[in-house]
């Protein structure tokens, strides 16, 4: 049996998305988090490895996104996050064979509760002020410079849905306070 992870940080609370305990306490792995069926992980070890490449993937990811947007062209970004999701494709459909599929299914609310209960306050008050200076700096942009319209409309809605999960999040973690 697999246990809930108790893990805290940053990472380790994106990446708690991917996992959801069963009703008979075995850890079950969504590649796709809540748009697709979930796998049985068959041990604590396998979890505790899938976990770990999860993240490093998060970070590498998030690294490379962000260098990216600051050097390149919003195309670039896009072509290279295509690429970042193809080659999880592949790694998550060879990474879960051998794993027992499971009927559970998991639902928004779910993993959000699993987020607001992994992300500290001050760490998600953080990521809330982040966000919104993203938008604030996306309209700053589109007043400014409006011949980059796209990059500044991208920033206002990605960041600005970043947001309002961030918000709903510490919502949820006050309520359950």
């Amino acid at each position: 049996m697999v246990s809930q992870d108790t893990r805290t940080g940053y990472f380790n609370a994106l990446v708690s998305g991917y996992f959801k305990p069963a009703a008979d306490g075995r850890m079950l792995y969504f590649p796709w988090g809540i748009f697709g069926k979930g796998y049985v992980v068959p041990s604590q070890q396998e979890y505790d490895r899938l976990h770990s490449q999860l993240k490093i993937y998060q970070c590498t990811s998030l690294i490379v996104i962000v260098a990216l947007a600051a050097t390149q062209s919003i195309l670039s970004c896009f072509i290279v996050a295509l690429v970042l999701v193809a080659g999880y494709s592949v790694w998550a459909a060879y990474r879960k064979r051998g794993f027992a599929p499971s009927d559970e299914r998991m639902s928004w609310g779910e993993n959000m509760a699993t987020q607001a209960q992994l992300y500290g306050v001050r760490g998600l008050w953080i990521l809330e002020i982040i966000a919104l200076v993203f938008v604030a700096s996306g309209l700053l942009m589109l007043a400014i410079d409006p011949g980059q319209w796209l990059m500044a409309l991208f920033s206002i809605g990605f960041f600005g849905a970043c947001a309002v999960v961030f918000a709903r999040v510490l919502r949820m973690r006050r309520q359950n306070a």
